[in-house]
């Protein structure tokens, strides 16, 4: 049995090196084995400071060359580590079955996912974001991404932590798919056919809950920008704006700001990569166009003017953002229901406030610094 006093010194000075030599590794390991250690953690018998120094003690013994061996033989001890009642112990089970992951059997591996979809759900943040990392990490290769998204696999876990009934976890599991997808065209394709994706279209059109709504926007563009390619922020763009020209028509004055703002980020990105593209640019000015008329209903000067200085000012800083690239500027002086009108009616004439004028100046120098020609060919300019 390990000497309880004797532990959380050794641990601390472990803990407290940069990193400890292969040799002060084994020591550690050979003094204090992984099985009393665990069994000691497990008991509750440290304090939360000492249970910490072991913890981080283990991580840097794991960060050695011998450490790294030892991951495999130690990956039972991890598993049960998912289970424990200290927090930095599970967090540390994550850490471990990641990294433990490419030297492993493919049994294991699917095992080993399995647990760390399961921690996706802990009630500690930390423990959830570790398994979100792992699982990341594990999806970038192509075994690994195949075993998540696969119904015989951890996809079918991962499916069931998709529809839990916590919206932070569900959240978490959205972010983790997302970012599967963000890896390369295939795996977009692959997730758009999996229906992995579904939940978050689910999340961004439920106008009944607007803060899961208002996650859901903010994840989906923090994730597209995000992306490794333009060509993939492309293919997640235009596979999501029609949902959200959807939650256009039906968002409420809480949601349809930063709804418009979200729509027009991303028709930006498939606007930018239309222009590598021309068979690309017709499939990308749908969205924008729908995007456009969108906004065209907020700040309309000769139809409704009940809609908030909030939401008028989202839809011109939506515009900016559109205006942004060229081809989204023409989109925007050429669309037929004129909302460049609008903006400049806004920017030259009486706005409802000083924040209105200014958005609707800095969307009309933003949309001609674009595209100078297309401005200056419309009469209602002079």
């Amino acid at each position: 049995m390990v000497s309880t006093p004797s532990l959380p010194s050794a641990a601390h000075e472990i803990a407290d090196s940069v990193l400890p030599t292969d040799e002060e590794a084994e020591q550690f390991l050979h003094k204090f084995p992984l099985v009393h250690i665990l069994e000691t953690l497990q008991r509750g018998t440290l304090s939360s400071q000492a249970t910490e120094f072991v913890c981080a003690a283990l991580k840097k013994v794991f960060s050695t060359s011998f450490g790294v061996q030892q991951l495999p033989a130690a990956t039972p001890y991890a598993l049960e580590a998912l289970g424990a009642p200290s927090h930095a112990l599970r967090r540390l089970g994550c850490q471990q079955l990641g990294a433990a992951l490419p030297a492993v059997s493919a049994d294991q591996q699917q095992r080993i996912a399995g647990a760390l979809v399961e921690a996706l759900t802990d009630k500690d943040t930390g423990v959830g974001c570790e398994a979100a990392a792992a699982l990341q990490q594990y999806g970038s290769t192509q075994q690994g991404f195949q075993d998540l998204i696969s119904p015989q696999g951890a996809g079918q876990q991962l499916s069931a932590v998709l529809a839990c009934s916590n919206p932070v976890v569900r959240m978490r599991a959205i972010a983790l798919v997302i970012g599967l997808g963000g890896q390369s065209e295939n795996s977009v394709k692959a997730l758009q056919q999996s229906g992995l994706l579904q939940p978050l279209v689910k999340e961004l059109t439920n106008v009944q809950d607007p803060l899961t709504c208002l996650s859901a926007l903010s994840l989906l563009k923090e994730q597209v920008e995000q992306a490794s390619s333009s060509r993939l922020q492309s293919l997640l763009a235009n596979f999501f704006l029609p949902h959200l020209e959807q939650l256009l028509r039906q968002a409420d004055s809480i949601v349809k700001p930063m709804a418009m703002q979200v729509a027009a980020a991303l028709s930006a990105v498939a606007v930018k990569a239309s222009t590598t593209s021309t068979q690309e640019g017709s499939k990308s000015s749908m969205p924008a166009c729908m995007v456009i008329s969108s906004i065209k209903q907020v700040l309309d000067v000769n139809g409704r003017d009940d809609f908030s200085v909030a939401e008028e000012q989202a839809a011109l800083d939506a515009l900016s953002e559109l205006g942004m690239q060229q081809g989204g500027a023409q989109a925007i002086l050429l669309h037929p229901c004129q909302v460049i009108q609008d903006v400049t009616n806004k920017a030259l004439g009486r706005a409802p406030s000083s924040d209105v004028t200014l958005a609707a100046v800095h969307a009309l120098a933003t949309i001609a610094g674009h595209s100078p020609t297309a401005l200056l060919a419309q009469p209602y300019v002079y």
